[in-house]
């Protein structure tokens, strides 16, 4: 602050800084004031010394009343020459904001004590040069006058610290904003930062992620978890984790990212974590197509002999451990190369194209059907309980292969010579097997092309037995030779007895009885079921009369239906022509369906229930439980009974499992207002199961076995 001039009057200087009077004067307060003259002193010694200016300004003149040292150094000026000079014309910044900022608090803040603080950074120019200045104010009053209190700190250092710091800054976000790869920052695996092709990369608008959960970046909570758990788990042990996994984009669309992370603290890495993520979808694409190639066929993209192999190895071990057996074809279009010369190579591939559809439509899930190249196709069976069940599914593999195809415009009909090779009796390798199957096939080809060979003689003379059969179905018709069986149906709580199947066998006059297993599918291939069938309805029918006639009204007879008589036959007209010729009542014949019959065709079989409901025909589903696993058709087609599939019935007593589906399908079928019945019941004890479970009907040996009609007929007399 000035120095008091030496001139000046004691009186004048002690009554200007003590305040005191020449009465308070007088009372010895010169000690003290001798403390206060050395105190103020001291001050502004210590004021000068310091490199901030202060200055204090009068209000609201605007003038400077005092200043230190820095600041007459900072203008370079002496410090007297400032006093009494206006604020604005140092050059300090905004100094005509500064001053009006501090007018408007002389009034009633100042009087409230309530005085705030300001702080403005404000470049000064000097010399040539400039320094920039953290200008702090705020206002005082003294002696009831109001003053404003200016300190400016030197800040340049730390200005041109911090813009070069923003500088660095400024060029690291540039970097990571134009980086090909999303970068982010995560902590207690919430998102505190990301770059721009990090949200590009997920589809989010810049600053979307900020602030979320990691758990919106993949498709499920278990992805979430357990990749989590892995990551972390790697980074707790100081290493970097990398992985590749299928992520989620905002509009919840899926895409292949490469992902990398790594711990800011190993011994935290919940507390900070970096990760780097790369789209690479296309990547992923390219190498599934790569390794799909490796293992399939380019034209038709079926398994190629490596992966059958490899499948077959599996089967191998599996048919193994549970007894079951399976079996490899070589499946060989005949005279290919004719159809190839004609209409060239693209009409010889479209072909091949259209026949690998056929053959898998034939196939189950379990199966496996390769190209080997050329016109030479390998399918791989498995999990077959007997051989002989493969007969059936070759004869409809044929068929279909013969059906004409359409390829270019022109009509195109082709057949397959197959040649089969079983597990284990024919080997137990892919290449042992597939040579003997090689060698049956060409043994087919052998025999006029259009066939099949077992490997196996003895499986080569059960083919020969299926195509006697098949031949002598025909006469079987001709000669009268089928005759039909009856098993007796009951009704559990009564006891009653309710009507009977009719079961069909074949009295061959070489082979003896022959059981339908046998038969029908062969008869079911031939398409020989449709004739079959009528004659079975018109025995049925006329048998159930004969009951009638004996006082016996009540009986209803129960008659299977073949999946080939909806295809192929007129069924509404078959069956209305048995009622019509025997005069039976339709509400005593019972038809069994399959539930392959209710899935096949659909809309056209349910015109065809609908109509024999509308005859008044009771309707059962057959075998229920071993089908499909979707019941959406019981609400479509109106059946009245479900038979429950011996499989289930006969070990009831030992297989929980068993009981619990049994079980199942009485309190669905109560529950949509359906009858069941239970085929297969040996003993007392299944029965009583049964009655236990409220099922309503029965059939099996306990009850009675199937018999001639007129062992029948003898048996109902009996239990009257």
């Amino acid at each position: 602050m000035a120095k008091p001039s030496d001139t000046e009057d004691w009186d004048e200087r002690k009554d200007r800084i003590i305040g005191l009077g020449e009465r308070s004067f007088r009372k010895s307060y010169y000690p003290q004031l001798r403390e206060n003259l050395d105190r103020l002193e001291r001050f502004r010694t210590l004021l000068d010394r310091t490199t901030d200016c202060v200055v204090l300004v009068a209000l609201p003149e605007g003038t400077i009343s005092d200043a230190n040292a820095a600041l007459g150094i900072l203008v370079g000026e002496p410090t007297d020459a400032l006093i009494g000079r206006p604020f604005v014309s140092l050059g300090l910044g905004d100094a005509a904001d500064v001053l009006e900022t501090l007018r408007r608090e002389t009034g009633d803040k100042a009087e409230s004590g309530d005085i705030p603080a300001h702080s403005d950074v404000t470049e000064f120019h000097r010399d040539g040069g400039s320094i920039w200045l953290d200008l702090s104010y705020r206002l005082a009053v003294l002696d009831g006058r109001n003053y404003g209190v200016i300190v400016g700190r030197d800040v340049t250092e730390r200005k041109l610290a911090q813009e070069m710091a923003d500088a660095l800054l400024a060029e690291k976000e540039a970097l990571l904003d134009n980086a090909l790869v999303g970068i982010a920052m995560a902590r207690q695996r919430k998102i505190v930062s990301c770059n721009r092709r990090f949200e590009e990369i997920f589809g989010y608008p810049p600053g979307g992620l900020i602030g979320k959960s990691s758990r919106v970046l993949y498709a499920s909570d278990e992805d979430f978890k357990a990749l989590g758990a892995e990551a972390y788990a790697c980074m707790n042990l100081g290493r970097n984790y990398s992985a590749t996994h299928l992520m989620a984009r905002a509009d919840g669309s899926t895409f292949w990212g490469e992902l990398a992370g790594r711990s800011i603290d190993p011994a935290r890495p919940d507390e900070g974590s970096i990760w780097i993520f790369s789209d690479i979808t296309e990547r992923k694409q390219a190498e599934d197509r790569a390794e799909f190639l490796s293992y399939h066929d380019a034209l038709t993209g079926l398994p190629n002999q490596s992966l059958l192999k490899d499948r077959l190895q599996q089967a191998v071990a599996f048919s193994h451990s549970t007894g079951t057996k399976l079996a490899l074809m070589v499946i060989d279009l005949d005279r290919f190369k004719t159809i190839n010369d004609f209409l060239g190579h693209n009409a010889g591939d479209r072909l091949l194209v259209e026949v690998a559809g056929r053959l898998s439509r034939h196939m189950r899930s379990t199966d496996t059907l390769s190209r080997q190249g050329g016109d030479e196709f390998n399918l791989l069976l498995t999990n077959l309980a007997e051989p002989d069940a493969i007969v059936t599914f070759l004869g409809e593999l044929m068929e279909g292969v013969q059906e004409p195809f359409r390829v270019e415009g022109q009509e195109l009909t082709v057949s397959a010579s197959v040649g089969i090779a079983i597990y284990p009796e024919d080997g137990v390798d892919f290449e042992t097997l597939l040579k003997k199957a090689d060698m049956a096939m060409y043994q087919a080809k052998d025999a006029g092309r259009n066939a099949y060979r077992f490997f196996n003689q003895e499986m080569n003379e059960d083919a020969v037995e299926q195509i006697t059969m098949h031949a002598g179905l025909w006469r079987a018709l001709e000669a009268g030779q089928f005759v039909l069986y009856f098993q007796p149906l009951f009704e559990i709580p009564s006891g009653r007895l309710i009507g009977a199947e009719a079961l069909i066998r074949w009295n061959h006059p070489d082979l003896g009885l022959v059981s339908p297993g046998r038969f029908i599918p062969v008869a079911e291939e031939s398409g020989l079921i449709v004739q079959i069938g009528d004659w079975v309805l018109q025995e049925a029918c006329r048998e159930a009369m004969k009951w009638r006639g004996a006082g016996h009204p009540e009986l209803v007879v129960a008659v299977n239906l073949s999946a080939v008589q909806f295809k192929r036959g007129d069924i509404e007209q078959s069956i209305a022509r048995a009622l019509e010729e025997t005069g039976l009542d339709p509400e005593h014949l019972e038809l069994e369906l399959t539930e392959s019959i209710l899935i096949r065709d659909s809309e056209n079989v349910l015109s065809s229930v609908k109509q024999l409901k509308h005859m008044g025909i009771k309707l059962s589903i057959d075998d229920f439980g071993t089908g499909y696993s979707s019941l959406s058709y019981l609400k479509r087609f109106e059946v009245d009974k479900l038979k429950i599939d011996q499989t289930f019935v006969r070990d009831l007593m030992d297989n929980t499992e068993d009981a619990a589906i049994v079980r199942a399908i009485v309190q669905m079928a109560h529950s949509l207002g359906l009858r069941t019945i239970a085929e297969g019941v040996e003993s007392q004890r299944v029965l009583d199961v049964l009655r236990g479970y409220g099922c309503d009907e029965v059939q099996g040996f306990h009850c009675g076995r199937p018999m001639p009609a007129d062992a029948f007929m003898e048996f109902i007399a009996g239990r009257r």
